[in-house]
Parts: C-alpha cells; structure tokens; sequence
C-alpha cells in the first residue's frame, strides 16, 4: 500500500514538470516560426503556386536549388504577352528594353520566342529571381554581400561591362541591380560571391551561359558595326585623298597638254620630230596613268557603297533585335 502512494507522488512530480517543459518548446517554437517566417511564407505561397509548362520548362533549364525553387515559386512567376506585361511592368519609354521585373513580390517575364535570342526568358528568370532574392536579405547580410558586389563592380575586369548601364543608380538601387548582374553575366567570382549564389542556383556559370548565349547577337553586330565604321572612315579618307591627287594632276596634266598643243601648232617649236613624239608619248603615257587612277578611285568608291550597304543592313538587323526584346516597339523588316 505505500508503495502505490509513492507512485502515485513521483506521478504528480512528473505531471508538474511537464508543464513548464510544453511551456518552453512552444516558446523555442515561437521563436523558430518568428525567425523564419521569410521561408514558411515563401513555402506557404509556392504550394499554392501552379507555373505553366513554359516556366517549368525555365525553372528546369536554369538549374534552381531546393531554396532557389522555393523563392522562385513564392514569387509566382508568370510569362506574359506584350499587353499583359506591359501592365506589370510599367516602363513605356521606347528606347527602353525591359525583360522582366520584380514588382509587388511577384516576377513577371516578357514572353520573347526568337530562336537568334535563345536564353534570354532564361536569363530575365534568373536575373529577376536574384532581385526576390535581394529582397529577403537582411540589412547586415546586405552591406556584406554589397561589399563584395562593389569590388567586383570597381575589378577592372568587369567595370566597364557593369558600369555603362550602372553609373548613373543611387547607391543602394546600384548595389541590388549589381547582385542581379553580377550572379546572372559574371562567371568568375570571390569564392564567398560563389557561395552566395550557389544557395540558389545548382551552377551558375550555366546561368551566365544563358546570357551569353542571347547578348551574343548584340556583341557580334556591335563588332561588326564598329569595324564596318573604322573601314568606311579609312576608305573615305583614301578616296578624299586619292581624289584631290587626281583632281590636281589632272589640271597639271591639261596644262601639259595646252602647253604641247600650243607648241605644236608653232613653227619651230619642236626642233625634233624625235622630241615632238617623245613628248607626245610621255603626254600619252600620263593621261593613261590617270585614267588607271580614275578607275581605282571609282572602285574604292563603289566598295565604299557595298561597306555602306552592308554597314545599313546591321543597324538594321540591330534594331530590330532591339525591338524583339522591347515591349514598347514593333518590329519591322526584321532579318533572318
């Protein structure tokens, strides 16, 4: 009989015990849920998430983690026409390209179909998931990847393929524009960059392959434009040139011939039959030499043509892949 009111006393101790213990895990649960409410947010918004085949096929391509897909999902990614994207992302100046953007937690995408362009939906995907990214940062995480942002932004290596585009950003919408670019058009990264980034893509250099996969075309005609120019300026400088030579000769040529005309319809002036064709022939052989001349002026002139129409036919072909990625513009005479 005492041995069951023992018992039954360590059975209350027990009970009394477990209380303060309840008490504890759901403070320890409150404070797990409070810290990391950001991920149960974002798992809670994905679940309800549906992408469509397009944007499955994107979040495939580019290689998201667990944690990228997560972000990704709750951001609810949509590909839009012309109209519906414009709607989103409200940038209606005509010189302006925009892609993508991040607006009110979502991401929204320019549905571009250009088999020149490949990679760009991929490359706007990624760019714009980095902003979402951005966006979940806390201050102290941001001033430390802001940081190393910034030396990659001062590397002479990359600073004039971010700084054109960059310069002229306030401070802090520069550092949040950099962690887009940077992780998206950069391979080569400070092993603590690459960590960061590899939180959210599986590879990365896939991701900026993407990228360069569709500013190729751009780089490729900007090269060609520039070389086209440089040509053109050498070719017209050549023929001003070889133009004002011949223009001068000519009139020293005419004077020559006046000259020996006037010699020759004089009696006496030629003593020599000898020195009267010796002339003639060298008059002969001159007017020759600039009618040589002549004809290879008009042919730098007509190669300078073909350089023009070929120099035409790329800003062409230019703008128009400017307006296949502007949502504002038509496109028109595109080349294939």
């Amino acid at each position: 009989m005492q041995e069951s009111k023992v018992q039954s006393a360590n059975q209350k101790k027990d009970k009394k015990g477990i209380v303060p213990l309840i008490a504890i895990v759901m403070i320890l649960a409150g404070i797990c849920v409070f810290f990391n409410r950001g991920v149960i947010f974002d798992a809670f918004s994905s679940m309800f998430y549906k992408p469509s085949d397009r944007v499955m096929e994107v979040i495939n391509s580019i290689g998201l983690t667990k944690h990228g897909k997560l972000i990704f999902g709750a951001s609810t990614p949509s590909l839009d026409e012309k109209d519906e994207f414009n709607e989103h992302c409200k940038s209606h100046d005509q010189d302006i390209s925009v892609l993508g953007c991040y607006t009110k937690n979502k991401i929204y995408l320019y549905n571009i179909n250009s088999e020149e362009l490949n990679g760009v939906v991929e490359s706007t995907a990624a760019h714009e998931l980095l902003h979402a990214v951005w966006n979940r940062m806390d201050t102290s995480e941001r001033g430390r990847i802001g940081k190393l942002l910034n030396d990659v932004y001062n590397d002479s290596r990359y600073h004039e393929l971010l700084a054109e585009d960059l310069e002229t950003y306030p401070e802090l919408e520069r550092v949040e524009e950099l962690h887009s670019r940077v992780g998206t058009e950069i391979a080569e990264l400070p092993e603590e960059l690459e960590k960061h980034y590899a939180k959210y893509f599986a590879d990365q250099d896939k991701v900026v392959d993407y990228y360069d996969s569709y500013i190729e075309p751009f780089r490729v005609l900007s090269d060609e434009i520039d070389e086209l120019s440089a040509r053109l300026e050498n070719l017209n400088t050549e023929i001003e040139e070889k133009t004002a030579n011949y223009y001068k000769k000519a009139e020293e040529l005419s004077s020559k011939i006046d000259e020996f005309n006037r010699c020759a319809n004089t009696a006496g002036c030629f003593v020599l039959d000898s020195t009267f064709y010796a002339t003639r022939n060298e008059l002969l052989n001159e007017q020759s030499a600039m009618e040589d001349t002549f004809n290879e002026i008009n042919g730098l002139i007509e190669e300078y043509n073909n350089l023009v129409a070929e120099y035409n036919d790329n800003v062409l072909r230019g703008e128009n892949l400017e307006r296949i990625i502007n949502s504002n513009a038509e496109v028109e005479n595109t080349i294939k």
